[in-house]
């Protein structure tokens, strides 16, 4: 999926890139960030906010940082206010998925945070940055994901064999 995902203009052209530490059997995008960094590029990691609930903010990520675990038991980055940005501000997010279909609808792990964190893209017509990729395996694609009015489809969904657009 790495090797998809580096030769993939989206990628190629984005500097400010935030993807997730995996959890619970989700497929690591950790290769990705060391890749990114050797290209000069800036990786960030999601952060729950403690007061803005059910949103995510994105703290830059250093591999020798230190990390603290949120809520959820989820590695982050230790971080101050002033370091962090914005979902808007992103050109590429690599998110996390139980589950896809083929139109780049996901299921995530239920508590929404990516959906009501990217809401804005539903309402731009010509801009939508940053873009959204979730990688997977091929045998999590399912054949149709029944999508609610508040769900934020995703760009592309890298899998190991293909990349669904």
């Amino acid at each position: 999926m790495t090797e998809h995902l580096k030769k993939q203009r989206f990628f190629i052209n984005s500097k400010h890139i935030a993807l997730y530490i995996p959890m619970h059997g989700e497929i690591s995008p950790l290769a990705l960030a060391d890749f990114a960094r050797q290209m000069g590029k800036s990786v960030y990691l999601p952060i729950l906010m403690p007061f803005l609930k059910n949103r995510l903010w994105f703290a830059p990520w250093k591999t020798n940082g230190r990390m603290q675990r949120n809520r959820f038991g989820i590695p982050e980055p230790v971080y101050h206010g002033r370091h962090l940005i914005p979902a808007s501000h992103l050109d590429l997010v690599i998110t996390p998925l139980v589950a896809f279909d083929k139109h780049c609808h996901r299921i995530g792990m239920g508590g929404g945070y990516y959906d009501r964190t990217f809401a804005f893209l539903r309402f731009r017509q010509h801009w939508q940055s940053p873009k959204l990729i979730g990688i997977a395996y091929e045998f999590q694609k399912i054949n149709n994901i029944r999508t609610q009015a508040w769900d934020v489809p995703l760009h592309a969904v890298v899998t190991e064999n293909t990349i669904y657009r």
